[in-house]
């Protein structure tokens, strides 16, 4: 015989109890609110360190592209694409067509997938990844675009810092010492 559902009977909760956990946020945050020890980062007069590796946009170095695509193919985001542009071979003066790779920023999620796939290491990451621009189609790469680093303004008007745990604090920002 298969087991019967127990039926349990839940007492309601008075009218208070039913606020109590937003009271319980709203405390907090007007707590650190009025925090004079409070780190918020003033960007872009400030703006955060980043440590070597990371996976900031990604660029291309045109001469080491053997135009395979796999940086397209691989693409989970499909950021990268592939456009048809002619192309004179030096050795043969002759002019063809081959597929060359470019991305839409708008779309790109950093994952660095095309960078890890890429047989000749024609792709690499710049270590930032915080760029403004006014619209949309300016994120739209074209081939000549997608072979600089898109300019940082903020590394040259801001003042690196990075953000450390303490144990009475939390998190305090600290200064790069260094740089400038």
């Amino acid at each position: 015989m298969p087991p019967q559902p127990v039926h349990k009977r839940v007492h309601p909760r008075g009218v208070f109890s039913r606020f109590k956990g937003n009271i319980e946020a709203i405390t907090i945050g007007v707590k650190f609110f009025f925090n004079p020890e409070r780190s918020t980062l003033i960007y872009p007069k400030e703006y955060i360190k980043l440590k070597d590796g990371y996976r900031g946009f990604i660029v291309l170095i045109k001469d080491k592209c053997i135009n395979c695509g796999s940086c397209a193919r691989i693409c989970p985001a499909a950021a990268m694409k592939l456009i048809r542009l002619p192309f004179t071979d030096p050795k043969t003066g002759r002019t063809r067509m081959k597929l060359w790779p470019v991305i839409n920023y708008n779309r790109c999620i950093f994952c660095g997938y095309c960078v890890d796939v890429c047989p000749t290491e024609a792709l690499y990451h710049v270590p930032y990844h915080d760029v403004v621009w006014d619209t949309m189609e300016e994120a739209e790469t074209d081939l000549e675009k997608f072979q600089k680093p898109p300019e940082w303004k903020t590394e040259k008007e801001g003042i690196p810092v990075r953000y450390v745990f303490d144990e009475k604090k939390g998190l305090v920002k600290v200064r790069v010492e260094g740089e400038e």
